[in-house]
């Protein structure tokens, strides 16, 4: 199944909710496409939902890992929800889900970019 990507706002957060797998070829270039084009809207926030995810390989982690920098870099913050099954064992293996902000409920997900926003503000 090839990656699909759905884009929503919730308040100040773009969430994107992925299906399918991210794997080096179409789905991975999909996904940092979308990532890009974020980015240079202006998001700031980005909230990225993997549940529909059943496999990422290390092309799909390096565009996480990027667009996680770049984010960062800007002032903002991307932040997982819902890795499951092999995704969740692929970013447990490579440290990810310590360096990452992830989370499994969307609304404690979603109030965690206003606290991190309140501990940055002076």
């Amino acid at each position: 199944m090839g990656l699909q990507i759905s884009a929503r706002q919730v308040g100040d957060v773009t969430v994107l909710d992925l299906q399918g797998r991210v794997t080096i070829g179409r789905g991975n270039d999909l996904l940092g496409n979308e990532l890009r084009e974020q980015f240079d809207r202006g998001t700031r926030k980005l909230l990225i939902n993997l549940i529909g995810v059943p496999q990422m390989d290390s092309s799909g982690l390096s565009t996480l890992v990027r667009s996680f920098v770049s984010l960062q870099r800007a002032g903002g913050s991307l932040k997982l929800m819902h890795p499951t099954g092999h995704v969740r064992e692929v970013l447990e293996l490579t440290r990810l889900l310590q360096s990452i902000p992830t989370f499994e409920d969307e609304a404690v997900a979603l109030a965690s970019f206003a606290q991190s926003a309140a501990r940055t503000s002076p």
